[in-house]
């Protein structure tokens, strides 16, 4: 495995968990005796074995095991002699002292004692053997009965009896309560760290993820998220590395932008400014050249050039315009005015220019005054603009039409036309820096534009203002 790769997995949130499950397989097998011992610990500790309980006599050991070693007695006993009987259960009774030892011959003669107690037949029936096995079932003490001989031929020798209290063989119930109380207890701390270990680790991955969130929904002053702060390098940090590195890319982008914006915006300015002065030379040149006497064809020529020279003239321009408003160096100053007012002075000052090209305008403006906040020269700036491109793009048409109408429950300015459409191709078609001087100057001066433009209708130019007004003021 590459270095770079056991990096990556020591460094995992995949293999962190897995070390937390790895450790507690490994630990439940040595913490299970090792609980049950501080259990029994705890349990010696919380509940002393008082006298004369299990803890403090002899275990003899289950009741099968006793039942095993009796019966295997009575079969080893089977043709010995009553003296050698009573012999083997004195042994016994050396083993098992706790005990209560009797056995009865085949005449039903009680024989040995071991104690000596009373309230045995001397002389047992049928009747007092079945009296005395009926007491003795599950009773207390616990009672062996068992024929001595073989099991061919069982009761030839008669039975012995072998009696012991029950506490020599369990344990007493409030103790075992106690050990498997506080068994249980030590397996649910064990259970219970484990859970915590697990939440902690989740709640680690939940924080920093939270964190993370944060991080990407702060803006900084310059309109960019920030960095945030590198955690531990596993794949949520490493997520945090690529956002901090997308953070400064952004900004470095952003940088150049503005270093490109400048340096268009010097180029542009330079070359305004460096282009004038030859146009305007040319400009007197061509005026010269129309007092020396031309052909025709001369003169056609030299109204053609004078012409280019004054689109060329326009196009700088607008190039020193909008130059200006995207650096914000455009100097406005909106009042309260009658945008109707303005409209039909520069429609006044535009229709011999329609007529000669013609176009048939149609104005149809209310008398009541329409009060917006607008520059005036920049207003004059805007329709100029608009009136100029439909004179290049829509005298086909052969119509401009002036009106008020509503729109998005405002009172808009409509001038419409009838010509080919936004999408139609037009030989005199520029780079689209009269409509982006219009929508700069429109914006300072808090207003909207908005164009319907089919083949069919033409085109139809919407202004109105970016907050409710009065239709009539």
């Amino acid at each position: 495995m590459k270095p770079y790769v056991k990096t990556k997995f020591r460094n995992s949130l995949l293999s962190r968990y897995l070390i937390i499950i790895g450790f507690a397989l490994v630990l439940v097998p040595i913490l299970i005796p090792v609980s049950f011992a501080a259990s029994w610990g705890v349990n010696r500790l919380l509940f002393p074995p008082a006298p004369g309980t299990a803890e403090t006599v002899r275990d003899y050991g289950s009741g099968l095991d006793l039942e095993t070693m009796w019966h295997g007695e009575a079969q080893a006993l089977g043709g010995k002699a009553p003296q050698a009987i009573d012999e083997r259960l004195r042994q016994l009774k050396r083993e098992y002292p706790d005990a209560s030892l009797f056995w009865v011959d085949s005449a039903g003669q009680t024989r040995l004692q071991l104690p000596e107690r009373s309230g045995l037949p001397a002389k047992w029936s049928a009747e007092d053997a079945i009296a005395y096995m009926k007491r003795a079932v599950n009773g207390d003490p616990f009672t062996i009965v068992a024929f001595i001989g073989s099991k061919k031929s069982p009761g030839n020798q008669g039975f012995m009896v072998f009696e012991l209290p029950r506490a020599h063989m369990y344990k007493s119930s409030t103790e075992r309560n106690g050990d498997s109380r506080f068994y249980g207890l030590f397996m649910f701390m064990m259970f219970a760290f484990f859970i915590l270990i697990s939440y902690l680790f989740f709640r680690d991955i939940r924080t920093r993820l939270l964190r993370l969130e944060t991080g990407m929904a702060r803006t900084g002053p310059n309109g960019l998220p920030v960095r945030i702060a590198e955690g531990r390098p596993d794949e949520i940090g490493r997520l945090e590395q690529a956002f901090n590195r997308m953070v400064d890319e952004l900004g470095q982008s952003r940088q150049r932008e503005r270093e490109e914006e400048e340096l268009r915006k010097n180029l542009i300015g330079n070359l305004s400014h460096d282009l004038r002065t030859p146009l305007t030379v040319l400009g007197g040149q061509l005026y010269s050249f129309r007092k020396e006497p031309l052909s025709e064809q001369g003169r056609e020529v030299l109204a053609l050039m004078e012409v280019k020279i004054k689109d060329l003239g326009t196009l700088i321009d607008h190039l020193l315009s909008y130059n200006l408003l995207s650096s914000g160096r455009y100097a406005l100053n909106p009042e309260d005015r009658d945008v109707l007012r303005i409209v039909r002075v520069s429609a006044a000052a535009w229709y011999p220019l329609w007529e000669k090209a013609g176009i048939e305008a149609d104005i149809d403006l209310p008398d009541e005054p329409l009060i917006w906040n607008v520059d005036e020269q920049g207003f004059r700036r805007v329709l100029d603009n608009l009136f100029q491109n439909l004179v290049r793009h829509a005298r086909s048409g052969g119509y401009v039409g002036i009106s008020l109408a509503e729109r998005h429950g405002k009172p808009a300015l409509v001038i419409a036309d009838r010509g080919p459409g936004l999408g139609a191709v037009s030989p005199s078609k520029g780079a689209g820096l009269g409509l982006q001087i219009v929508d700069l100057l429109l914006r300072e001066m808090n207003l909207c534009r908005e164009t319907e433009s089919t083949a069919e209708r033409g085109t139809r130019t919407y202004i109105f203002t970016a907050a409710p007004s009065p239709l009539v003021k």
